[in-house]
């Protein structure tokens, strides 16, 4: 098979991984009530540690009010806080409130259970190569955005 035909035969395998995994975190998302968009600015919130409301505009292709009116409604559901940069005082930071925090335990939760149940039945050397195309894949696609 030529490098095509194999991406295309592992983007079908990937995309039929990626169901039995949503079905594992639709379970989560179903509970906490959010929707995808909201769901990824909360993990954005929680990979970011503390980003602006700029920066949430950025991630979500939106303008700065539209994303402030999604941080405003995850706010109110108790996800978010936004809290003034004491440094800049125009510049709106963005945390986990306690929900956006139990979310997130669930959530690692699930991460651990798929781990353990798909992953750690590869042989230690595929997990080893699976980490280091990942990783180059990432940058790749990270330095060209």
């Amino acid at each position: 098979m030529d490098p095509l035909e194999l991406l295309i035969e592992s983007e079908r395998f990937s995309h039929d991984i990626k169901m039995v995994f949503i079905r594992e975190y639709q379970k989560i998302m179903d509970k906490y009530e959010l929707s995808s968009k909201q769901s990824v600015i909360v993990n954005f919130v929680h990979q970011k540690q503390q980003p602006t409301m700029g920066e949430i505009a950025q991630m979500i292709d939106a303008t700065p009010s539209a994303a402030s009116q999604f941080v405003k409604k995850l706010e109110q559901l108790g996800y978010l806080k936004r809290e003034v940069n004491v440094d800049n005082r125009r510049e709106t930071l963005v945390t986990l409130a306690e929900k956006g925090e139990q979310f997130f335990a669930e959530m690692e939760k699930v991460d651990t259970y798929i781990f353990k149940k798909y992953f750690l039945k590869l042989p230690a050397d595929d997990i080893v190569e699976y980490h280091r195309i990942l990783k180059e894949l990432h940058s790749i696609v990270t330095s060209s955005t």
